[in-house]
C-alpha cells in the first residue's frame, strides 16, 4: 500500500498547500487576483507537477486525477459556488497534457543516453579477434578408437 501511495504523495502535498491554502490569502479585498489564482496558477501548478512526475515515471493516468479531486475540496470549502466546478475539466485536461509532454520529454532523453551508450561501447569495443593454428587432437579410447 505505501509503494501504491508514496509517488503521489509529494505532488499531492503541493497541490493541498495550492489548492487549499491560497484562497485564504486571496478572499475578500484581494478577490481581484482569484481570476489569477485559478485561471493561472492552479493550471501552471497542474502542468508543472504532470511534467516533473511523468519525468521519472512516465504516463500514468491517475496522476492527474489527483489534482481535480483536491480542487473540489477547495470549491466545497471555500465557494459553495457550483459554477467553478468547471475548472475541474480544466485542471485534469492540463495535468494529462503535462504528463504526456513529460512523458515525450522523458523518451527522448532517454533515447539519447541509450544512443550514447552504445556508441561508447562501439568506441569501446574495437579489438581484433585472429585465429590461427587450430590444431584438435583426441585423447583416450573412445567408441570410434576401437578397430578390432
Amino acid at each position: 500500500m505505501k509503494k501504491l501511495i508514496k509517488p503521489y504523495l509529494f505532488f499531492a502535498l503541493i497541490f493541498a498547500v495550492l489548492y487549499l491554502g491560497m484562497p485564504i490569502f486571496f478572499q475578500g479585498e484581494n478577490y481581484k487576483y482569484d481570476a489569477i489564482e485559478y485561471q493561472f496558477v492552479f493550471p501552471a501548478a497542474a502542468l508543472l507537477c504532470g511534467l516533473a512526475f511523468s519525468w521519472k515515471r512516465g504516463v500514468d493516468f491517475t496522476f492527474p486525477l489527483i489534482a481535480p479531486i483536491i480542487y473540489i475540496g477547495s470549491v466545497l470549502i471555500y465557494h459553495h459556488f457550483y459554477h467553478w466546478m468547471i475548472y475541474v475539466f480544466i485542471y485534469l485536461i492540463v495535468g494529462m497534457l503535462g504528463c504526456f509532454i513529460g512523458d515525450m520529454v522523458y523518451k527522448n532523453n532517454l533515447e539519447q543516453k541509450r544512443r550514447e551508450q552504445r556508441e561508447k561501447r562501439m568506441q569501446n569495443d574495437n579489438y581484433k579477434i585472429t585465429i590461427s593454428n587450430i590444431r584438435i587432437e583426441k585423447d583416450g579410447d573412445g567408441p570410434e578408437d576401437n578397430n578390432d
